[in-house]
């Protein structure tokens, strides 16, 4: 797991001053989730409340509301004595996270191929594009979200909320995950190629294989997780999907 800390206090730099519009909670959550999904507060890291409220501008309260919600998103622990921290997640849960997405997006893709409008198709084929572009040219964050809106316009097809929740909650937790890993162009290969693979289904509204293709692939993702798991994260380098 890259840049652990045993306690204390990190620089809080990058915040905004103050915060000073909409629903102090909601922006508070937002914050700190971003910071920690992109490990600017790393593993471990203790929240410093009293440094937060007197950047934001803001009480105690909306703080400690924010961070009730980060607690339930399993991005923070509270520990005796030490208070918030950052979660540092176990193999075996990010292993239950990767396979628990792949259910979610299974149950999901037979429902979703049944509403899917065209309009909907034609967003995944642009988000497709967007993502093998954004993966050429290195830019790792563009393309892990590209890559999230596809797999959450699966799920939103099913047209559950109980499941867009869920599949939402544990996303959040695998996307700061994903960060702690090298991937190699092993990796990139498989999950491009896979990714084509998707997007044919999705045309194609072949529910069955679609479901069986997105449990493949959350698999096949956990696995090249586990093999990378601990080694230094390198910039994303430009892979070719049929090499």
């Amino acid at each position: 797991m890259a840049n652990l800390t045993d306690d204390p206090a990190v620089p809080l730099a990058g915040m905004p001053a103050r915060i000073e519009r909409g629903n102090l909670h909601d922006e508070v959550v937002a914050v700190l989730r971003e910071r920690i999904i992109q490990d600017e507060l790393s593993p471990g890291t203790r929240i410093q409340e009293a440094e937060l409220c007197e950047q934001f501008g803001i009480s105690r309260t909306p703080l400690r509301e924010a961070i009730r919600v980060l607690v339930a998103e399993g991005l923070v622990t509270l520990l005796p004595r030490r208070g918030a921290v950052v979660a540092t997640p176990t193999q075996d849960e990010i292993q239950g996270l990767f396979y628990a997405l792949g259910a979610i997006e299974s149950v999901c893709a037979p429902i979703a191929c049944e509403n899917f409008t065209a309009d909907d198709i034609a967003f995944i084929e642009r988000e497709h594009v967007a993502m093998l572009e954004h993966q050429a040219n290195g830019r790792i964050k563009d393309y892990y979200r590209a890559n999230q809106a596809i797999h959450d316009s699966i799920v939103r097809g099913a047209h559950n909320q109980f499941l867009i929740a869920q599949h939402r909650s544990l996303g959040i937790r695998i996307t700061r995950d994903r960060f702690f890993i090298e991937i190699t162009d092993a990796a990139w290969r498989r999950s491009l190629g896979e990714h084509e693979r998707i997007l044919e289904l999705v045309q194609q509204r072949d529910g069955l294989g679609l479901a069986a293709m997105m449990q493949q692939h959350m698999i096949g993702s956990w696995k090249d997780f586990d093999a990378g798991y601990n080694r230094p994260k390198p910039a994303a380098k430009a892979v070719s999907v049929r090499s």
